[in-house]
């Protein structure tokens, strides 16, 4: 049997690996502009598993394929975005991974598998079991003919959570806080959090001390005022551009003369797809962000003031830019390339919901998750 699978979250991967359902020899995609019909057909599988990818699949590819993914959700109850969320904040104790065929419609497909898998904890762990019962589903459908059953019962579609959903409402009950900051408490999800003057308060590892009240880590990060660039931040950011120990992280590591980085900036300033963003904090700038577009997807770099390294601002710096680049382009894909030794960076990224998706040479390409 031949199965090609779409992946774009490493963490999955990695149990995939470990429980032996994918090797170095098994066919996947990791990049949606690899998922083609052109490169189906070549590839001719059996099955197409899509056990976490969060975009739509070409209606040709659904029609003439077996395509199978996985939902965490009691289907047809909780069909949308966000299940595993929406099913906290609704009460749920349990959820159940369901394993459909894909229909053109979004998760209304017949079900293989349905596997019960428990909400507690944190969403880093409850997100392990979810892909280990993917793992086992994957399994039986390879080992067994199964037909899928046509889904019946209760019918209801979530929302997917913005980031105001993130906030953390202190007017709630001590539970439903608790379980806020929880079902955000993952390495690939962006943290529940406050605003407080000039300081963001990021929760996570939350637990109770007793019955009224909560223990949680609290991360405290400044806030950061944007504007867009303007010509006479030219020579401050080349400057910053040039900085010995910036030029080491940048996949360009040349010295870049001023001429023609000022050719360079006026020519991104003028183009309706680049987006550069200064962020100001202290009454200083401290950093930039650029974002250029390109047949809808986003390449997105920063680049940090040099007198302001070491303090923290890299993380809000880039959400806050990323906030304000979506109420222009909310449909983008944003991408990340760092230099594979620029651990820095790849922490930074990281932490703000970006996921590994492949290499080639030195540099590592990160995605947004956005599911």
């Amino acid at each position: 049997m031949k199965i090609l699978y779409c992946i774009q979250n490493t963490i999955l991967e990695e149990v995939l690996k470990k429980k032996r359902i994918i090797n170095k020899n098994s066919l996947i995609i990791r990049d949606r502009r690899e998922l083609t019909y052109k490169k189906i057909i070549q590839i001719k599988p059996d099955f197409i598993m899509f056990p976490h990818w969060s975009y739509i699949v070409p209606k040709n590819i659904v029609r003439n394929f077996k395509c199978i993914c996985f939902h965490s959700s009691p289907l047809p109850y909780g069909r949308g975005g966000s299940p595993i969320q929406n099913m906290i904040k609704r009460g749920f104790k349990n959820t159940e991974v369901c394993s459909l065929l894909m229909e053109e419609e979004l998760d209304t497909g017949p079900i293989y598998i349905r596997s019960k898998v428990k909400l507690s904890g944190s969403l880093d762990e409850i997100l392990i079991r979810i892909y280990e019962a993917i793992a086992n589903q994957i399994k039986i459908i390879k080992n067994k003919n199964i037909v899928p059953k046509i889904q019946t019962g209760k019918e209801y579609t979530f929302n997917r959570l913005s980031s105001k959903d993130n906030q953390v409402n202190f007017k709630d009950s001590i539970e439903n806080i608790y379980d806020q900051i929880r079902m955000l408490d993952s390495s690939i999800y962006p943290k529940a959090f406050l605003g407080s003057g000039n300081y963001f308060l990021d929760f996570k590892n939350a637990r109770f001390r007793d019955r009224d009240s909560l223990i949680a880590e609290v991360v405290i990060k400044r806030k950061i005022t944007l504007r867009k660039a303007k010509i006479s931040d030219s020579k401050t950011i080349w400057k910053w551009r040039n900085d010995p120990l910036t030029r080491s992280m940048f996949i360009n590591k040349d010295f870049i003369e001023y001429k023609d980085h000022l050719k360079w900036f006026k020519s991104k300033l003028k183009n309706k797809n680049s987006f550069i963003f200064i962020g100001q904090a202290f009454g200083k700038n401290v950093g930039m962000v650029r974002i250029d577009v390109n047949k809808n997807i986003g390449e997105i770099s920063i680049n940090i003031n040099p007198r302001f390294r070491g303090i923290s601002l890299s993380e809000t710096l880039l959400t806050d830019s990323i906030q304000a680049f979506r109420k222009k382009k909310p449909n983008c894909e944003l991408v990340a390339d760092i230099d594979k030794k620029n651990t820095a960076s790849i922490k930074i990224f990281s932490s703000i919901g970006f996921v590994r998706q492949n290499s080639i040479k030195n540099i590592y390409r990160y995605r947004l998750n956005f599911e």
